[in-house]
């Protein structure tokens, strides 16, 4: 029975170990989210530049090109929703945030599992709060919050069932 309550701490790990899947897979030019089934473009400033919500170079212009052009052999791109981008930052936050040290916040946790180029600013969501605010998604300090759809921010797309 002693050696049985020893052994127990050793095979609780085992199987915890054993049960926990990579979140993502990163090939060439996307990484799929295995936990929501989502496919994110790996390079999360792919116009290389902030965008506005209407207007000239918008965020509607630049997901129908991509589209167009079947980025990535895809024509489904869309800019995610608030929920979203929400799971994507409790991702990186749980491999360790501390809001004083800045190498923990999400955008570089992101960055270390292997996107490239996430910004420490806020990203699109495509959930409305009111007829002027669209919810932006903090790579920083990873708040989920309305903005002015006025302001220009960055676009991160992705394809794949909508989670809510």
């Amino acid at each position: 029975m002693k050696k049985l309550l020893l052994l127990l701490p050793v095979m609780l790990l085992l199987v915890a170990c054993s049960t926990v899947k990579p979140s993502f897979v990163f090939l060439e030019k996307t990484a799929v989210d295995q936990n929501t089934g989502l496919t994110w473009a790996k390079n999360a400033n792919m116009p290389g530049h902030q965008l506005i919500w209407r207007g000239d170079d918008n965020v509607y212009e630049y997901m129908k090109r991509l589209n167009e052009t079947n980025y990535a052999g895809y024509a489904d791109w869309r800019v995610p929703s608030k929920e979203e981008m929400a799971k994507l930052i409790e991702y990186a936050r749980s491999m360790g945030y501390d809001q004083a040290r800045m190498d923990t916040w999400p955008y570089q946790k992101l960055r270390q599992l292997g996107f490239i180029d996430v910004r420490d600013y806020e990203y699109w969501t495509s959930t409305r709060q009111s007829p002027t605010e669209m919810w932006t998604a903090d790579m920083t300090s990873g708040a989920v919050a309305p903005k002015p759809e006025a302001r220009p921010y960055y676009l991160w797309p992705v394809r794949g069932n909508s989670i809510r």
